[in-house]
């Protein structure tokens, strides 16, 4: 049975890199918007495992897609508002905005064909 434990812990690593120091964040050969691809897929990944397999009560896909969808995009916008408006070296894009969004739908497909595939 998958419980919500990493997705959480998950979330919590998005915040707080989020809110790390950018002179702080060593160098990487990946975009700023690939990372926040990759990040928001595993998240919405994580997220939607417990909602789509649970032995209790497994939620439809359209119904999982709208509570993950809904969660990652209000924490991505409210992630980059703070960043726009209350940390001095960190600055809110849409472009973030629009990378997470893409990173939650791939995510969420990338769930769905593994438990359709009976891989999960």
């Amino acid at each position: 049975m998958f419980s919500f434990g990493p997705s959480i812990i998950w979330c919590v690593i998005i915040v707080v890199g989020s809110f790390i120091s950018s002179s702080n964040v060593p160098s990487i050969a990946i975009s700023d918007k690939g990372i926040h691809f990759y990040f928001y897929a595993i998240f919405a990944f994580l997220l939607a495992l417990p909602l789509r397999l649970s032995t209790k009560r497994a939620y439809s896909f359209v119904t999982t897609s709208v509570v993950v969808l809904s969660i990652g995009f209000c924490l991505g916008v409210l992630i980059e508002l703070i960043q726009h408006f209350y940390v001095v070296s960190r600055f809110g894009e849409y472009f973030d905005v629009l990378a997470n969004t893409i990173g939650l739908v791939v995510g969420l497909l990338l769930c769905e064909i593994l438990k359709r595939k009976s891989v999960l």
